[in-house]
C-alpha cells in the first residue's frame, strides 16, 4: 500500500488497483495494472514466499510530475505518463522483488531488490531491461541517487551504507559504518545536500558526511516511544517464528522537508506504532544541530507518509490525515482534511486488508533445529 502527491493529483494503490484522484475537480481514474510480461512467476526467493512478506505496492511521482511508477510484489514495474492521460509507457519485470523504488532527477528509476542488487530503468527507453548498477551481499532496504547525479547511495540489512559513483557504480567512494542493526531509510538533508541522514533498527538517527563516510552526529530516540509498542512488536515477531527479543522500535519511514536555507525537519515513523517523531536539523556540517521538535500519535500505524509543501500527509488503513507545519510543531489541518473526505471514501473501497507486513524479513532468523523451524512454519501455514 502506498500513495504519492503531485500538484492536485493523489495516487493511491493497494493490490492490483491504482486510484488517481484529482483534488480540484474531485474526479477519479481507476487504473488496473496490466498482466506481467513474463508468463512464469517465481513465487519464492531464498525459500521465503515473496507474496507473503513483500506487502507494499509502491507508487511515486517523478520530481517534475511527468511520470508516475507502480511497483508490485510480483516483480512488476509499470511506468505511466501523466501528460498523456495516464498512458502506460512501460510494463517491465524485475529480476527480484523490490524493497525500494525511486525516481531520480532525470526521471529514470532506480530499484533496490531483496537479493542485494540495484538496477537502473530508463524512462526514455521504455523497452529496455534494467541495467545492473551494483550488488551487496545482503538484502538492500533503500537506495537514492543524489540530485547532481554523481552518487548512488545504498543501505542494507547488514548495517552498511555504501556510497558509489553513478552510473559507474563499481567505483566505491565510501562506506558509512556505525549502525548496529539493519538500515531501513536514507535521505539527503534538503538544506545541506552534503549530509546524509539514516535510520533503521538500532534506535538512532545518524548524520553523515557521506562523501568521506564520516559520522557527524548521532541522535537516540528510543526512549521517547511507548513500551506497549515494543510488546506489540515482539508479539508480531513471535507470530512469524522470530524469537529475538527486540528492545528498540525499528524505523519504518524517514521523511525530510526543507524549512528554509539553514533548517530542515525530519519525520520518523515506526513498525507496530502509531507514533511519529519530529526533529529539526539546522546549520551546516561543522555546526550541525539536531533538536527534538514534536510528537504526534495517530489512530493507527502509518502505512506511508509524505511531506508535500509544508504539510505531512499520512496514510493508514482507514484514511489519509494531513498535518501542517506551524513554526515548531505539526497540527491537524482541518480544512484540507475536510476537502479530502471523498478521497478517503475511495481509499476505503480500494484498501486490501489481506496483505502482510514486511517487518519479519528485517530480522535474521535464529534457530537450533531446522526440523523444529519447519514444523513451526508448517503449523502457521495450516492455520
Amino acid at each position: 500500500m502506498s500513495f504519492s502527491i503531485y500538484d492536485s493529483n493523489v495516487i493511491l494503490c493497494s493490490g492490483d488497483n491504482v486510484l488517481v484522484y484529482n483534488l480540484e475537480s474531485k474526479t477519479k481514474n481507476v487504473i488496473t495494472l496490466p498482466k506481467l510480461v513474463a508468463e512464469k512467476e517465481i513465487k519464492a526467493h531464498n525459500r521465503e514466499d515473496i507474496e507473503s512478506f513483500h506487502t507494499l505496492t509502491s507508487v511515486a511521482f517523478s520530481d517534475d510530475g511527468q511520470y508516475f511508477l507502480v511497483c508490485t510484489n510480483r516483480k512488476q514495474l509499470c511506468l505511466y505518463s501523466t501528460r498523456d492521460g495516464f498512458k502506460l509507457v512501460s510494463n517491465r519485470t524485475m529480476p527480484r522483488a523490490a524493497s525500494r523504488v525511486r525516481f531520480h532527477s532525470n526521471n529514470d528509476v532506480v530499484v533496490a531488490d531483496k537479493s542485494g542488487d540495484a538496477y537502473l530503468f530508463s524512462s526514455s527507453r521504455p523497452d529496455e531491461a534494467g541495467q545492473l548498477l551494483l550488488g551487496h551481499l545482503s538484502m538492500l532496504l533503500d537506495i537514492l541517487v543524489t540530485d547532481d547525479q554523481k552518487y548512488v547511495i545504498t543501505a542494507d540489512r547488514d548495517e552498511k551504507i555504501r556510497v558509489s559513483m553513478f552510473p559507474n557504480s563499481y567505483n566505491i567512494l565510501s562506506y558509512c559504518l556505525g549502525h548496529k542493526n539493519f538500515v531501513t531509510n536514507i535521505a539527503i538533508v534538503p538544506h545541506d545536500k552534503d549530509i546524509l541522514v539514516s535510520s533503521g533498527g538500532d534506535g538512532t538517527l545518524m548524520f553523515w558526511d557521506f562523501k568521506t563516510g564520516r559520522e557527524i552526529l548521532r541522535v537516540y530516540f528510543h526512549e521517547k516511544l511507548s513500551q506497549n509498542d515494543l510488546l506489540k512488536l515482539n508479539q508480531t515477531l513471535k507470530e512469524n517464528d522470530l524469537e529475538e527479543d527486540v528492545t528498540v522500535s525499528p524505523v519504518k519511514h524517514l521523511k525530510v522537508m526543507q524549512v528554509n536555507n539553514s533548517t530542515s525537519v525530519v519525520a520518523v515513523t515506526f513498525y507496530c506504532s502509531s507514533a511519529i517523531l519530529f526533529y529539526s536539523i539546522s546549520n551546516k556540517q561543522d555546526d550541525l544541530k539536531v533538536e527534538y521538535l514534536d510528537f504526534i500519535s495517530i489512530d493507527k500505524e502509518p502505512l506511508e507518509c509524505q511531506f508535500y509543501k509544508d504539510h505531512l500527509w499520512i496514510l493508514t488503513d482507514s484514511k489519509i490525515e494531513i498535518y501542517k507545519f506551524d513554526i515548531t510543531k505539526f497540527v491537524i489541518d482541518a480544512t484540507l482534511n475536510t476537502e479530502i473526505k471523498e478521497l478517503n471514501e475511495q481509499w476505503k473501497k480500494l484498501y486490501n486488508t489481506s496483505l502482510k507486513t514486511l517487518l519479519p524479513v528485517l530480522y535474521k532468523r535464529k534457530f537450533d533445529s531446522v526440523q523444529e523451524y519447519q514444523e513451526r512454519k508448517k503449523t502457521r501455514l495450516i492455520k
